[in-house]
């Protein structure tokens, strides 16, 4: 299947990237570059807040349900998120009514209502989505991880109660006027474009409503390295993370040597899985997790198991991260068969609308440019063991923490690590 995408600006800034494709369905995703990140302590939750009302109604589609109604007989869905960063609006439809989708997504940045009741009726919606999240041993261990490493709360998306509570219709308001512009705006078509220039001329008709003004973003955490436990009393098992900084920022100039190293981590997690799963059957999975944003985080080695089996768990992890980092390096054959694994991921890109609009917009996202899947499969094919062994170096050597969250232990498992990395 083809991939070209184009990219396009629009007269008020907007940034348009088109992706044709030979299928009967198209996938729109709009992002705006704000979030939780950009808020206060005072008004934290409001961006997710908007994203409620966003969905709630405008003159022409009264309420979700007209909305829904009028996209699914249509055939298309729609739905809303809020991130740490990011605003979407996002859906799939048939493709020749593609002009009825971004009809109603102009429509509901343009003309939602925030309707005082449905305000009212949307504040009780999120406090119990607050309080099912707050419920969640996931979302708790997420927090855990963030506030402690990082210096920002996983619930900020949410925001407190009180602040839910309190958000009036004008304060909800006055947050969208200042924080969606065209200049912090991206809209992403992939599927059936039969004429790019009517789409874009429609685009442009549609959303020259959207101010031209500067968004600033807050892009600033820093790593605090530390050994955390957290007692959770519903968890029977140990979950453990344990942490490392990021070798380099995620700049579009280390994306060969990022993309050298992601090959290192799975091979790590591979060697893990052999050793606790299948070798010892201490876990039922291991694997790797980052927290953090794109240019300082960790990288984290995440598993669980009970407590009596931790302290052996953490030793055998460490033995084996010091193995596959020192002495049984990852080998050619590695590269190969994690290359050739790697084709139905590509397979999976190229056929999905939605997984295609989604990795353009990241990579427009991160980098400033598009992506180009062909360049890309490219350069996986020709990254060396050598050049991922360079790439991973100094993986463990940077300050580390040792994370645990769930049943109660007494292993000091930094100890631990320390006494067996070798």
């Amino acid at each position: 299947m083809k991939f070209e995408p184009t990219v396009h600006t629009l007269s008020n800034g907007i940034t348009v990237i088109l992706d044709p494709m030979d299928i009967e369905t198209v996938a729109i995703k709009i992002r705006f570059l704000t979030g939780a990140r950009d808020e206060t302590p005072e008004n934290q939750g409001i961006t997710h807040f908007c994203e409620h009302m966003l969905c709630k109604g405008t003159p022409t589609l009264p309420s979700n349900k007209t909305i829904k109604d009028f996209l699914e007989n249509r055939g298309g869905t729609f739905n809303a998120s809020t991130s740490q960063s990011k605003l979407h609006l996002f859906g799939r439809i048939i493709a020749e009514n593609t002009f009825d989708l971004l009809n109603v997504f102009a429509d509901q940045l343009q003309n939602s209502l925030f309707d005082e009741k449905r305000i009212e009726i949307e504040r009780g919606v999120i406090l119990d989505e607050s309080r099912r999240a707050h419920g969640s041993n996931s979302r708790k261990h997420e927090d855990f991880m963030e506030n402690n490493l990082l210096g920002f709360s996983a619930f900020r998306v949410l925001g407190p109660d009180k602040n839910i509570e309190s958000f009036t219709r004008n304060q909800l308001l006055d947050w969208m006027k200042q924080r969606l512009s065209a200049k912090n705006c991206t809209i992403c078509v992939s599927g059936r474009i039969d004429d790019k220039d009517a789409l874009l001329k429609k685009i442009e008709n549609l959303f020259n409503f959207l101010p031209t003004h500067d968004v600033q973003t807050n892009h600033f955490i820093k790593y605090n390295p530390c050994d955390k436990f957290l007692h959770e009393a519903s968890i029977k098992n140990v979950w453990t993370d344990i942490v490392f900084p990021f070798l380099r920022p995620d700049t579009y100039e280390n994306f060969r040597v990022n993309l050298a190293e992601s090959k290192f981590h799975k091979y790590l997690i591979q060697s893990l899985n052999e050793t606790l799963r299948q070798n010892n059957g201490l876990v039922y999975s291991i694997g790797m997790g980052m927290y953090g944003n794109e240019t300082d985080g960790v990288n984290s080695i995440h598993t669980e198991t009970s407590a009596e089996n931790l302290g052996r768990a953490v030793a055998l992890i460490a033995q084996t991260a010091y193995r596959v980092y020192n002495v049984d390096k990852i080998t050619q054959s590695d590269i190969v068969r994690f290359h050739n694994i790697h084709k139905l991921a590509d397979a999976d890109f190229l056929e999905s609308a939605t997984r295609r609009c989604d990795v353009l917009l990241s990579h427009w996202t991160d980098f400033g440019k598009l992506y180009d899947f062909k360049a890309v499969v490219e350069m996986d094919g020709n990254i060396t063991a050598d050049e991922v062994i360079a790439a991973s170096n100094g993986f463990f050597n940077g300050p580390m923490s040792v994370m645990s969250f769930g049943a109660e232990h007494n292993c000091d498992l930094k100890q631990i690590w320390n006494d067996n990395f070798k």
